[in-house]
């Protein structure tokens, strides 16, 4: 038992020493220096300011859209029927080409039978002209012989007296005629014909249904004189003027040569932007298609600036200078936009401005220029 007891005690008292001359020996060894020197670097990309005159090629985005986009309505009532090409969505057609018909019979028998009555009432007074206006009567018999009920009525003749128009209006030559005419000209109102070269962007009737005046049928979009419709910021306005020729390319590589036809004089309110309108004549071989969208190049004027790349500009108006191995923000003048960089102009024409996108600056970070 006492052995176990002395046995415990040394082991004991050489842990303890061992643990004591180990703390020693830690505490001995020299502590290293710190470097109160060194700092946090960050590299960015700079450029010094150097003006130069600038090819500023103007680039946008815009949109085709058709030169002429009517809403095809019916004046009269009656069934409709099938025109001289389908009636339906996407259909094309040429100027003139007859797109509906209403049902007339009704409309036609009564002009006709307006006409014979007209014919009636010529030639009841043609042997009292015959009698009291010779010099007259050789008119109103060609004007009678050119009356047909199938065909429209001829121009009046000419009246060279207050007698003879007397004569003809008490005789109700002249209320019948412009009778018939009105009769004519709404006739004609039941033949829809094409005004321009186009198709059908949408239909909301179908052949067979009834038509009412004022209710829309379809709706047509010229399709052989087309628009481009381009958002231009406001300070590239000076640049572009009308007239000019601009070149258009689509999707698939196409260009043509389109002309500035109109500039709107005010700024939309959702783009703060101003529509330039471009017009041009279309072609099977152009495959410019109204609602797509097509690249613009203006010619812009060279320019005296600074270019740096669209993500370098900060809050639309500064960028960062690099001064004394800290970045500063610097208020710009934007001479222009381009398609992806920007041309301007400060005040210190010495400095190194930042030509990259930087998340964030800190106050306590040393920063030193690139290349």
């Amino acid at each position: 038992m006492k052995k176990k007891i002395i046995y415990g005690t040394l082991s004991l008292m050489i842990l303890v020493f061992a643990i004591t001359f180990s703390g020693r020996l830690i505490n001995a060894k020299p502590q290293p220096k710190k470097d109160n020197k060194k700092h946090n670097v960050t590299y960015v990309k700079t450029e010094k300011v150097t003006y130069k005159k600038i090819n500023s090629e103007m680039s946008y985005r815009g949109r085709v859209t058709a030169f002429d986009n009517v809403s095809l309505s019916a004046e009269v009532s009656g069934k409709i029927l099938q025109g001289d090409v389908r009636f339906k969505t996407g259909e094309q057609f040429s100027k003139g080409q007859v797109l509906l018909r209403i049902y007339s019979e009704d409309v036609e028998a009564s002009l006709k039978s307006g006409k014979s009555s007209y014919l009636q009432t010529i030639a009841g007074i043609l042997p009292d002209l015959k009698v009291d206006y010779r010099d007259e009567y050789e008119k109103w018999m060609s004007f009678f012989n050119h009356i047909d009920v199938e065909k429209a009525l001829p121009q009046l003749p000419q009246i060279n007296s207050d007698k003879e128009k007397v004569f003809l209006a008490s005789n109700n030559v002249l209320a019948s005629y412009y009778n018939l005419r009105q009769q004519e000209i709404n006739l004609s109102r039941y033949t829809i014909r094409a005004p321009f070269n186009g198709s059908f962007k949408s239909v909301n009737k179908e052949i067979g249904a009834v038509s009412s005046p004022g209710s829309e049928l379809a709706s047509l979009i010229r399709t052989d004189k087309l628009e481009v419709t381009v958002p231009v910021f406001p300070t590239d306005l000076d640049n572009i003027k009308k007239g000019e020729k601009v070149e258009i390319i689509n999707h698939s590589g196409v260009s043509q040569m389109a002309t500035v036809s109109r500039i709107s004089d005010f700024v939309d309110a959702g783009t703060q932007s101003v529509n330039v309108y471009l017009s041009y004549s279309a072609s099977s071989t152009t495959g410019f298609l109204e609602g797509e969208y097509v690249d613009v190049n203006f010619n812009g004027k060279p320019v005296k600036g600074f270019d740096i790349p669209r993500e370098a500009l900060l809050n639309d108006q500064e960028v960062y200078v690099l001064e004394n191995k800290k970045l500063h923000r610097t208020q710009v003048d934007i001479v222009r936009q381009l398609e992806d960089s920007y041309i301007i102009t400060l005040a210190d024409t010495t400095a190194l401005v930042v030509t990259e996108s930087i998340a964030s600056v800190n106050a306590n970070t040393e920063y030193q220029a690139r290349n």
